[in-house]
């Protein structure tokens, strides 16, 4: 079956795209502009024949489309150590106790933008093995 209509009221030839809801179609002119048409006003048409029999609605077979593969994990796994709490950091990164959570902040706030700019700048705070850290990729800033 040809997803090719003719709307009534205009005479103009319209390729069905989809079914809009009981009443009405999603439909595409011959110059690409997209419209709503009533179902009652499409006759189906077909090249060389012209207007066809009435139908009650055109039936189009939809493939169901796969959703994409993630690149970027949903949870990260990773801590943030622009966003985290000094009690977060304690608890997610081994060997680091709330002292030394509590520099990191401090550290953090202290700089321009309160922000890390990059992992160098968290070579000041002592007592962390942080090359450890990295190489196991348990922290980022971003």
């Amino acid at each position: 079956m040809s997803n090719l209509f003719q709307d009534t009221k205009t005479g103009k030839l319209v390729e069905f795209i989809s079914k809009h809801d009981k009443d009405y179609a999603m439909v595409k002119d011959a110059s690409g502009n997209v419209t709503y048409l009533t179902l009652e006003q499409m006759v189906p048409y077909e090249q060389g024949k012209g207007r066809l029999a009435k139908v009650t609605a055109p039936i189009l077979a939809v493939k169901e489309e796969e959703a994409p593969s993630r690149v970027v994990p949903l949870e990260e796994t990773r801590l943030n150590l622009n966003t985290a709490t000094a009690e977060y950091i304690q608890k997610r990164l081994p060997g680091v106790g709330f002292a030394t959570a509590k520099k990191i902040v401090e550290m953090r706030m202290s700089l321009s933008g309160e922000r890390f700019a990059n992992l160098k700048q968290l070579e000041n705070i002592p007592r962390v093995n942080w090359e450890q850290l990295i190489e196991e990729d348990l922290i980022f800033i971003s």
